[in-house]
């Protein structure tokens, strides 16, 4: 990869961190459940650790800089209760918000991984493998919350095969 290539990598990574942010940010906007509200707040937390992470290697890289490793921090296992899947379940915008999300954290792994293909740079190419490891984690949430959340949904909307 050339360095115009990295860079552009980069900022495609950033932008889709921040397109995760807000939506983490509007849904727990749109909450006064403490739980649902603990839940995207860290994920808030968590998408923009990973922002100033990309931020960081984007200076470096522009600064000509050598790449250091971003002591980096690892993401907490979550435990969902059935009334936080139940709450989700039950809010059209929560669980549209946890789909919207869903689809940008694939993007995101996937997006990841062909970087770290990519990539000659060691430890560019480790970084976005732990980047990897990171958004499929929240991908794998996220599609647990759905499939466990959409059984409340279809009975809260009353939803009915055709």
């Amino acid at each position: 990869m050339k360095k115009n290539e990295i860079l552009s990598a980069l900022k495609n990574a950033m932008r889709g961190e921040m397109d995760s942010i807000g939506i983490y940010q509007n849904a727990l906007e749109n909450s006064n459940d403490e739980e649902v509200i603990k839940f995207f707040n860290n994920m808030v937390e968590e998408e923009q650790r990973h922002y100033n992470y990309l931020l960081e290697y984007y200076k470096s890289i522009t600064n000509e800089e050598e790449l250091k490793v971003i002591d980096t921090k690892d993401t907490e296992n979550m435990i969902f209760s059935d009334s936080f899947i139940e709450r989700i379940g039950s809010d059209q915008m929560l669980f549209s918000a946890i789909s919207v999300a869903t689809l940008l954290e694939k993007n995101a792994f996937e997006f990841y991984q062909r970087s770290a293909d990519q990539t000659d740079d060691k430890v560019l190419k480790k970084f976005f493998e732990k980047m990897v490891t990171w958004e499929k984690k929240h991908y794998d949430d996220l599609i647990k919350i759905a499939d466990e959340a959409e059984n409340t949904y279809w009975q809260k909307n009353r939803f009915e095969p055709f």
